[in-house]
């Protein structure tokens, strides 16, 4: 039996990403009838079912996301080689970026400006979420690139420390909101956090451990919005960094008060699969993001953070 063709393989890669049979047939300009053909033959080759068929498209089977790392492994090496041996030129491709929900607040846009406007033949792919959901889809290849709570490599995941933002305490904003906080004193006030699977509920909690207190949590709100609306009303607090109020309109916005006594700041740094050296758009897209981070900084656009300096990075 002949092998997979390249063909095979950009088909079913694509209908993983959009994950619908339509819209990866309209993407790629194709009769979906063909790309189903193409899809079914490929998974005669391989004597595995790849895709799951629902009534809201398609999703990978066990045997599909392990075949779908290699082929997107398979696909950037092929477009790398042409690249290398063409020379020089329009660079071309698409380039899946994560964003954590309060980056993509204060990033997002100027980021998609930069790309849409001076590198017209790049297609970028914003998936805003979770830190720990984005981790897990560098892990699964859905992802080349995402902005992560990291300042270290661990197994699997190359990381380049950018910054470090400080974390603040948000509540309804009063006449006469004082400048500064204790932890003490925000330990006894009730808050609104994310799940306990979120990085930032996580390393939060572990700054307060650390100095033997404890959070007071009534809710688990995975949503930066409404941990936001809930903060401005005052039915609790929150405790977020300068960049998850970017946006917000003066008038709707809480207050901050600055937490002391110790500070609490957290490391935000370009994250990639360990395995898979950055080349291609996916190389451009990375240093333009290193770029725009590090002028959002140096502006006093991204309030209270700071670059990251390698020599305070942990062992």
């Amino acid at each position: 039996m002949s092998p997979p063709t390249l063909k095979q393989i950009r088909f079913f890669v694509a209908a993983v990403d959009w994950g619908s049979l339509s819209r990866a047939a309209a993407h790629l300009n194709v009769a979906q009838p063909a790309l189903s053909q193409q899809i079914a033959q490929l998974e005669a080759t391989l004597r595995n079912e790849l895709l799951t068929r629902t009534a809201r498209g398609v999703r990978p089977t066990e045997a599909g996301q392990r075949f779908y790392r290699h082929a997107r492994t398979i696909l950037r090496q092929v477009d790398g080689a042409v690249a290398d041996l063409t020379g020089p030129g329009p660079v071309i491709g698409r380039v899946a970026i994560g964003l954590p929900t309060s980056v993509a607040t204060i990033l997002a846009h100027p980021l998609l400006s930069t790309i849409l406007r001076d590198y017209p033949g790049i297609r970028p792919e914003l998936f805003e979420s979770l830190s720990g959901y984005l981790h897990e889809l560098i892990a699964q290849r859905r992802l080349e690139l995402a902005i992560l709570y990291r300042d270290r490599s661990g197994p699997g995941l190359t990381v380049q420390p950018i910054l470090r933002e400080e974390l603040f305490l948000v509540t309804k904003a009063g006449t006469a909101d004082p400048a500064t906080i204790t932890m003490r004193e925000v330990a006894s006030l009730p808050l609104v956090m994310p799940s306990p699977t979120h990085t930032l509920r996580t390393m939060v909690e572990a700054a307060f451990a650390r100095e033997g207190l404890s959070l007071t949590v009534i809710a688990d709100v995975d949503s930066l919005p409404t941990m936001r609306r809930i903060a401005a009303s005052g039915l609790a607090a929150a405790i977020l960094p300068i960049s998850g109020l970017s946006g917000l309109d003066e008038a709707a916005r809480p207050a901050m008060i600055r937490i002391v006594e110790p500070t609490i700041t957290r490391p935000l740094g370009l994250c990639y699969a360990a395995d898979q050296p950055l080349a291609g758009p996916a190389a451009l897209v990375a240093d333009l993001m290193v770029a725009e981070m590090r002028r959002l900084v140096e502006s006093g656009a991204w309030g209270n953070a700071v670059l990251a300096d390698p020599s305070d990075l942990p062992p």
